[in-house]
């Protein structure tokens, strides 16, 4: 039924009376959905159930998820910290979780025990306070003289002079009281010679023996001083022992490292004693800080697990890495340089990523899966170009992990990741889609306000009035494409926000007006102006006024991604003898899209239903959309098609003060279409720049009138009796209005068209059946 929209049915009109708004919520209300699932994955303590996020990204709602998430968190233990320690081979550190803080704790106490350690071997080697020690020394030293003097007594006796060498006494002979020289030892005779060697044979086996014996005694003593050590560092280390015992008896993991710790430094430096600190003290150093306790993950300041959203997800930053130092040329690495990456840090807790960062970090996501898929994080991915040059790099054993994982991606990368990575689907159990468009309500009028208020406060932007708030929500009923709902987009409002406040303070104002949000909201691109220059100058043809044979005046939008708007065009329809077929000039030309392709198969499929049923009709239709060169898609045009074809086989005139819009079915119903706001106030503005607004309109499908949220200038054309809209349920509303005089009746138009066929047909003596 053809109707004409009063003009209170027109005017977006919203009320503020009802609502109460509470400024104290830290979370986005609009998401309450999303935070359902985020609930469930962290409730699901089973492996897989991470969440897919399909939204866009703004740091408003990645705040509200953190906000959202933190709640949950505090209500659980305290995350743990994660080391890594070295007890024995330095190449294969292995982990170790502690309690909260605790991670700092076992690395000082280490470092206690090292440093004790040390204190109490150097004052062994060098210092007397040990009585028992001291007697062991003494008599090994007064022994050790004892043997040496007796063999230097021998020696001199037989007249030799005893002098150390490297493998063991040298017996030197002695003339007139100095060493006989080679040569001098050369010019004795033979019966000499043989004396002074046989007096030296009997010497060395002197020796050998006292050598023995003394070997023997020093092996004992050092068997002594070995025990007397062991007792020494017990003692010593005792109440050390007692304090990290005490520290970490609910620890089995941390006390059994300090207990291996301490029996192998006492092992090793007691079996590597010599009594010389000089001679030790290079493999005690080596001994007692071989052992070392890197703190990779310390949560001492953190109450509750973390959420950590990772802006950059690199391998690196997702894992951890393994540094690695120069010296001297040669790289070196050690447990201590062993970083952790997000998935450790945030573990216990929930790590959050966006799919576009992780996609663009190379082999992120396959690191990422991995360690989703075993619950490890393994540095087995650091081994590269530098460990090729270490002299040897590290074997970290892998760290177990518990966390959940949030992706915030579109729609389009989930699609791909779940049908063509089986691994996806099995670590990302969970989707939850954000539906930005909400209905308008006093709960969401409530959210919205608050939302604005928010950003004025936060941002330190100029107070907004009523009137304001209201041209905001208008704002977001046009974007959500219905005067019954919001769009509900952060980002848009900051946006608008921001520049109206930027010309609040130009203008030296301290209220944010209407004014200011209308004039960010409705801001005309460039190329808008040149397009409609282009009517204004007539290089763009289009009637306004008068009536025209087979040419409607259709509507189309230009969508330029950051902008859209309405662009009428003539569409044009011309009939010859033919088999009745529709030749659009536009696939003729390869410029229509498929959807448009399918449109003119239904226009088709209409128009034969109605002429002709069962003949073969005598015309064929000649369509085409003037001064259009680029692709043409989309079915908004057919039924000014449709107009344009039943104006041209019946010679019946169309109204050119009344643009069209809409899609047909077979049936001769009319379908709702998108872009109406923008397509309304694109013939509006050709109208304007025409100067003449008077008595023009434009017909959209009844089903679309909910959508209408027309910008002020369109709103008072209509409130002033200028500018009309009129709905449409069936193409035969749009005949009424378009074709010939006012309020055609369709049986009328069929009586015409038949006329006019008669004329492609006049040697036929079958009259065609018309269905009316």
């Amino acid at each position: 039924m053809l109707k004409k929209i009063e003009s209170k049915d027109l005017l977006y009109n919203l009320e503020l009376d009802d609502i109460n708004i509470d400024r104290t919520q830290k979370y986005t209300p609009e998401y309450n959905s999303i935070y359902e699932k985020i609930n469930l994955a962290l409730d699901i303590d089973k492996p897989g159930y991470n969440l897919y996020l399909v939204d866009d990204f703004s740091k408003e709602k990645l705040n509200s998820i953190i906000n959202f998430i933190n709640q949950k968190l505090e209500k659980k233990n305290k995350p743990k910290d994660i080391c890594y320690v070295v007890l024995e081979e330095e190449r294969y550190p292995y982990s170790i979780y502690l309690e909260n803080g605790k991670g700092k704790i076992l690395k000082e106490k280490l470092k206690d025990i090292q440093t004790k350690y040390d204190e109490c071997i150097y004052d062994f080697y060098n210092k007397s306070s040990n009585k028992e020690k001291e007697i062991i020394l003494e008599s090994m030293e007064k022994r050790r003289s004892e043997i040496v003097n007796e063999l230097i007594k021998e020696s001199k006796k037989e007249g030799f002079e005893i002098k150390t060498g490297v493998s063991g006494f040298v017996f030197m002979p002695i003339k007139d009281g100095n060493s006989l020289s080679e040569s001098e030892y050369e010019d004795l005779n033979e019966e000499d010679k043989e004396e002074i060697l046989e007096k030296v044979s009997k010497l060395k086996e002197k020796a050998e023996s006292s050598l023995e014996v003394l070997a023997d005694m020093e092996r004992e003593g050092l068997e002594k001083l070995k025990d007397i050590m062991k007792t020494y560092l017990e003692m010593e280390m005792k109440g050390l022992k007692e304090e990290y015992r005490m520290e970490f008896e609910d620890n089995i993991q941390a006390l059994d490292f300090l207990n291996s710790v301490c029996r192998n430094i006492e092992k090793e430096l007691i079996e590597s004693y010599t009594s010389s600190y000089e001679e030790d003290k290079e493999p005690i150093v080596k001994v007692i800080y071989k052992c070392k306790v890197n703190v990779i993950v310390d949560n001492t300041l953190n109450k509750s697990p973390l959420v950590i959203f990772e802006e950059n997800p690199s391998v690196n930053n997702l894992v951890g890495s393994i540094e690695y130092e120069n010296k001297s040329g040669v790289y070196y690495t050690d447990a201590s340089l062993i970083k952790a990456g997000s998935l450790l840090k945030a573990n216990e807790g929930c790590l959050i990523v966006r799919a576009n960062s992780l996609f663009t970090n190379g082999s992120a996501y396959f690191y990422l899966k991995k360690a989703l898929i075993n619950d490890k994080i393994d540095f087995d991915y650091n081994k590269g170009y530098l460990e090729l040059l270490s002299l040897g790099g590290l074997k970290p054993e892998p760290i177990n992990t518990k966390l959940k994982v949030i992706v915030i991606g579109d729609y389009e990368t989930y699609n791909l990741l779940y049908n063509y990575d089986e691994d996806f689907k099995k670590i990302f159990k969970l989707k939850s889609e954000y539906n930005k468009v909400v209905n308008i309500d006093s709960k969401s009028k409530e959210q919205i306000c608050k939302n604005i208020y928010d950003i004025c406060e936060n941002k330190d932007l100029k107070n907004i009035n009523e009137e304001a708030v209201k041209e905001v929500c208008k704002y977001l009923s046009r974007k959500a494409e219905n005067k019954n709902k919001f769009y509900f987009d952060n980002y848009e409002i900051d946006r608008l926000l921001i520049q109206a406040d930027s010309k609040a303070r130009i203008e030296d104002r301290d209220i944010i007006t209407k004014e200011d949000i209308q004039f960010v909201a409705y801001e005309k691109e460039e190329i808008e102006k040149e397009v409609m220059e282009g009517y204004e100058k007539e290089r763009i043809f289009l009637d306004v006024k008068g009536d025209k044979v087979g040419q409607v005046n259709g509507l189309s939008v230009i969508d330029l991604g950051y902008a859209s708007f309405g662009r009428p065009i003539r569409i044009t329809c011309c009939c010859y003898k033919g088999n009745g077929d529709i030749i659009d000039i536009q696939k003729e030309s390869n410029l229509s899209g498929n959807i448009h392709n399918k449109a003119i198969s239904t226009l088709k499929g209409y128009i034969n239903s109605i002429i002709g049923k069962y003949d073969t009709l005598p015309v064929d239709f000649h369509l085409s959309f003037e001064q259009i060169y680029g692709t043409v898609d989309g079915d908004s045009a057919s039924v000014a098609e449709a107009i344009a074809m039943l104006s041209a086989l019946s010679n019946i005139p169309v109204r050119q003060s009344i643009a069209v819009t809409g899609s047909i079915n077979q049936f001769g119903q009319v379908q709702p279409i998108g872009g109406v706001n923008e397509k309304i106030e694109g013939f509006y503005e050709v109208c304007r720049y025409k100067k003449d607004i008077k008595d023009k309109g434009i017909l959209i499908p009844k089903s679309n009138k909910e959508n209408l949220v027309l910008n002020k200038e369109v709103e008072e054309a209509i409130k002033n009796g200028e500018f009309s809209i009129y709905t449409m349920e069936t193409l035969e509303d749009a005949v009424k209005i378009l074709l010939g005089e006012k309020n055609l009746k369709f049986n009328e138009l069929i009586v015409e068209i038949e006329k006019e066929l008669k004329k492609y047909n006049k040697k036929s003596k079958k009259c065609r059946k018309i269905k009316l």
